[in-house]
């Protein structure tokens, strides 16, 4: 059953329209990767030392939300190829998930460790390390929000899992080795589109996440059909993220304006 009111969708795309004008035009810097860094501040710390550089240019993330949201773009797409399954994966390849949960959960660990305490627990940090880290949680994050969204919002769907056996599996990972290059990339165009597709990414995740739980807080649970019928719902929490990233930017300019004023510039 998908019969919506052709008022709600209107609303919807003007509200997502306005979130956006007002968070990239209005409320971002003018400069096109000044609002991708500006935007990417909303989610990531961007420390110097823990990010990649590229002609004294440095990338919009940290390395390892670089690996995690460049993964999860590749994951989304990967997974809405497999069509809107809603099943649990095997208990290894579930196994395995949670191996690459726990290399991200304890390399940031040693890292906060080192950095911030000043003590080795197990090794020196690198940016290669934090970027691998990253890649397989990225994975991570997509398999558990795509399979999520496919339970929530379709009305019907396969129970099978996104990841159905190791064939999948493997096929998944050949998709993201590609990323394993990136460290090494000299070309300054590939570097700029790798930051817009990373910001963009935590983005998507995040407005899928208000997706999820707008149709839960609605009860919507199971009522669409095709994408055009979810289309007032994707907008309100894609626009609900845009603002937030706004948000969050702006408190964290205005936070380290307060504490380290001569470390912004006006």
């Amino acid at each position: 059953m998908e019969k919506r009111q052709p008022w709600l969708r209107i609303v919807a795309i003007l509200f997502f329209c306005a979130a956006f004008v007002f968070t990239v035009f209005i409320d971002a810097p003018n400069e096109f990767m000044e609002k991708i860094r500006w935007l990417g501040s909303a989610i990531c710390h961007q420390l110097p030392s823990h990010s990649f550089h590229l002609n004294d240019q440095q990338f919009p993330l940290c390395s390892r939300c670089t690996g995690t949201y460049l993964s999860a773009l590749l994951g989304l797409v990967f997974f809405i190829t497999r069509g809107r399954r809603t099943g649990i994966p095997k208990k290894a390849i579930l196994i395995l998930f949670l191996f690459f949960f726990l290399v991200w959960a304890i390399d940031g660990s040693n890292s906060f460790f080192y950095e911030v305490l000043q003590q080795q627990l197990l090794y020196k940090p690198s940016n290669t390390i934090r970027f691998l880290s990253g890649i397989g949680m990225g994975m991570v994050f997509s398999l558990i929000i795509m399979t999520i969204v496919n339970i929530v919002l379709w009305e019907k769907s396969e129970s099978v899992a996104l990841l159905k056996d190791w064939k999948e599996v493997g096929f998944l990972f050949l998709c993201e080795s590609v990323l394993i290059l990136f460290p090494y990339n000299k070309s300054a165009f590939l570097f700029n589109l790798a930051g817009i597709a990373s910001v963009t990414t935590a983005l998507v995740l995040i407005g899928l996440l208000y997706t999820i739980l707008l149709v839960i807080l609605t009860h919507q649970e199971g009522t669409f059909l095709t994408m055009r019928g979810a289309l007032p719902v994707l907008c309100l929490g894609f626009g609900i993220a845009l603002f937030q990233f706004s948000f969050m930017a702006n408190l964290r300019m205005r936070t380290l304006f307060s504490i380290f004023p001569y470390m912004i510039n006006k």
